[in-house]
């Protein structure tokens, strides 16, 4: 695909009917001029969507040079709703855009996450070993519990205990002012408590006990000045390698590449497909 100023891609609109609610997913669907077997999806971060990114669209741009197509989709925690999210229905989201990626007629998929796209796909194939599912990528694959922890420093106990006592008295959904995106009650315990899933998916100093049930290939990388990292990168790199059971796993860092590899997307994307390409 020759790349132009304005960018267009020559894709589809879609909508990704879940069920047992109300409104279907948005998302976008780049098939190439020619179509490929196996089909990425992509799973945006925290509070992001289907489309906004200079990285989402290097994955477009350069998915049909390696023999892939791309459905990349919102999630139920797009945008503002990510400060209600439930966690846990990620499972149920990307088991609607499987579904309409197959209904599209692919059988071959790699599920690729940014930021905490990157526990949710790592706890669908935990739970699902998704015999189609081919390889993960996790892209800046943080820790959402040492992040709290780290900005939140002393008073990082007094709303652990203040969100805990919200919830328990009904008041789950109340929003609590600090962080880098407004939280109800329920869904910052989702991230800062320790006994909580999505806590543990990459809590790097914990057992990753849900990331080490995941069998396929996996890709992780991350930026040398990710701005969330709470440990040396490398080191994070080599904790995943230490713990994973994939049968294939690879780890590589972006020298200057922050949370979103800005400035840094087509190089990061480009090697990031190299190894798709070759395992899938």
């Amino acid at each position: 695909m020759k790349r132009t100023t304005s960018e267009i891609f020559p894709g589809a609109l879609v909508t990704i009917p879940v069920p047992g609610v109300a409104r279907p997913l948005d998302g976008f669907w780049l098939p190439g001029r020619c179509r490929h077997a196996t089909l990425v999806l992509i799973i945006h971060g925290m509070g992001g969507n289907f489309y906004r990114s200079q990285l989402k669209k290097e994955w477009l741009w350069q998915a049909a040079g390696y023999g892939f197509d791309v459905l990349t989709f919102n999630n139920r925690g797009s945008d503002r709703a990510v400060a209600f999210e439930r966690f846990e229905n990620c499972v149920a989201d990307i088991d609607a855009a499987l579904a309409v990626g197959r209904r599209l007629g692919y059988r071959r998929f790699v599920l690729l996450g940014h930021s905490t796209g990157c526990q949710k796909i790592a706890l669908y194939q935990a739970r699902r070993q998704h015999p189609a599912v081919r390889a993960l990528v996790l892209a800046a694959p943080a820790d959402d519990l040492a992040i709290c922890r780290r900005d939140l420093g002393p008073r990082y106990n007094y709303w652990l205990k203040h969100a805990r006592k919200l919830v328990t008295q009904g008041k789950g959904d109340t929003l609590l002012p600090m962080l880098y995106e407004k939280f109800s009650a329920r869904r910052f315990l989702s991230i800062a408590d320790p006994r909580s899933v999505e806590a543990q998916l990459l809590n790097y100093a914990g057992q990753l006990r849900h990331f080490r049930r995941v069998r396929c290939p996996v890709l992780a990388f991350l930026g040398t000045r990710e701005e969330f990292a709470c440990r040396p990168v490398v080191e994070m790199g080599e904790i995943l390698r230490q713990k994973t059971r994939a049968s294939i796993f690879e780890f590589f860092t972006v020298t200057g590449g922050d949370h979103g590899f800005h400035g840094h997307e087509a190089a990061t994307v480009r090697r990031a497909y190299r190894w798709l390409h070759a395992v899938v």
